[in-house]
């Protein structure tokens, strides 16, 4: 009974502190949009991005993680109850059954989670992080556990909600993976245009039983660059790609996309992937794109300069294009043999997270059809050719058994970006007209 409590006042702490500082109000604000509003999900999710940098941050204070939460959970119970008309004033049946709704999901998550706590193999990696922040240790300690090139990020916000859990279990602090996946998934009731609400709550239900896996849970970062991507994309389908660069927009997006290279060292690259075509594609003259990537850049240099010089460590898990790979490349067939098992690999992957199906096929769909009045299927169809080669890349590159390494990684590595091209599907749904008519 007491671990059922402990779990329920674990979902109030998160729903709490995750309700400042953004309302609907002040976030339609800052973005300047009127036909594409904002609701409470959106702030919840863009508030989590927040906390996510705030706890960065601190990270790399000597705070107590106690004195921080306190810090925080009073901000979040003051802004709560200084907005407590504005919340009293959008309660209503439609609202109440899509928080019932989250609720239920996410507690019986949390159970699951709860009933087999197992840290799985990268797991034993990514708590050793955890421990050093968990133990008030300095960050400089982290160049002395496991894998240590590796970001921390992750393994600080793992250790942050177990100590301040009530129960203070470790897999308390994982419970967050959980709680900002199934936020990131809610965005879509957003963008849904469906004319049934019923048809909304069924893809949404779909999305999670097709996404949900307890294995990635088990202490691995994939579910945090998964949801993190599925929040930017949301932000993403609100700009206007024929219009001068909107750069309330564009940095608010690089910031949300800056939090995944804090999480894995492939996050770097998905923020010059995914932010770097963003800028691109934007119609605005060559000075008017130096000004976003020169801050795409500097948050770059910004990570480097933190961990090599206040951690003590700055390195990939594998040499780029080092002497081995230029030995391998001379040798055409083997070269081809890899990448003939790179792609068995590669539809395995889709089979085993068939969200990458739905998203192949809607793809495709677009470019059939051709529909072109939508910039934003453009920018995801460039996006998803600069992903799919990135992950051959980094195969090609590794030296090592990569086919053992195919069959253990790929299959994360892919499905963590998988959740970006998520709004191709739904916008396309929203443009048939029939759909949910008979619901």
């Amino acid at each position: 009974m007491i671990e059922l409590i402990a779990i329920f006042l674990q979902f109030c702490i998160f729903f709490i502190i995750f309700s400042f500082p953004f309302n609907p109000k002040n976030l339609n604000k800052l973005v300047n949009t009127k036909i594409h509003s904002f609701n409470y999900i959106d702030c919840h999710a863009i508030n989590i991005i927040i906390f996510i940098n705030i706890l960065l941050i601190t990270s790399f204070l000597k705070i107590h993680l106690n004195h921080v939460f306190i810090a925080l959970f009073l901000t979040s119970i003051f802004f709560l109850i200084k907005r407590k008309n504005e919340y009293l004033s959008i309660i209503n049946q439609k609202n109440l059954i899509k928080f019932f709704s989250f609720f239920i999901i996410i507690i019986a998550m949390f159970i699951d989670a709860a009933f087999e706590p197992r840290l799985e193999w990268d797991g034993h990696h990514w708590i050793q992080k955890a421990l050093v922040f968990f133990n008030n240790e300095p960050i400089q300690n982290l160049t002395s556990v496991g894998m240590p090139e590796y970001p921390h990020l992750g393994g600080y916000i793992w250790a942050f909600f177990w100590k301040n859990s009530l129960l203070q279990y470790e897999y308390f602090g994982r419970f967050f993976y959980i709680y900002f996946y199934i936020t990131s998934i809610f965005t879509v009731f957003n963008i849904a245009n469906f004319k049934s609400e019923k048809l909304i709550y069924l893809v949404v239900f779909s999305l999670i039983i097709i996404t949900y896996d307890k294995f990635l849970f088990g202490g691995y970062q994939e579910y945090l660059i998964f949801s993190t991507l599925l929040i930017a994309s949301r932000f993403i389908t609100v700009v206007n790609f024929n219009k001068n660069i909107e750069y309330n927009k564009i940095f608010l997006i690089l910031f949300i996309m800056s939090s995944m290279m804090w999480f894995k060292d492939e996050g770097m690259f998905y923020f010059l992937i995914f932010g770097g075509l963003l800028i691109f594609l934007q119609k605005s003259t060559l000075i008017g794109k130096i000004v976003p990537l020169f801050i795409m850049f500097l948050t770059i240099y910004i990570q480097y300069y933190l961990q090599k010089n206040i951690i003590g460590i700055y390195e990939f898990n594998a040499e780029f294009f080092g002497q081995e790979f230029i030995n391998q490349i001379s040798d055409f067939r083997f070269m081809l043999l890899k990448v003939i098992t790179i792609t068995k690999h590669f539809i395995i992957a889709f089979i085993k997270y068939p969200l990458w199906i739905i998203v192949i096929f809607s793809l495709l769909f677009v470019k059939i059809i051709s529909i072109k009045e939508s910039s934003f299927f453009k920018y995801c169809f460039y996006a998803f050719i600069l992903n799919i080669l990135f992950v051959y890349a980094i195969y090609i590159n590794d030296p090592l058994d990569y086919e053992f390494l195919l069959s253990v990684t790929i299959d994360r590595v892919l499905f963590q970006t998988s959740s970006f091209y998520l709004y191709v599907f739904i916008l396309i749904l929203n443009k048939n007209k029939a759909i949910g008519s008979n619901l």
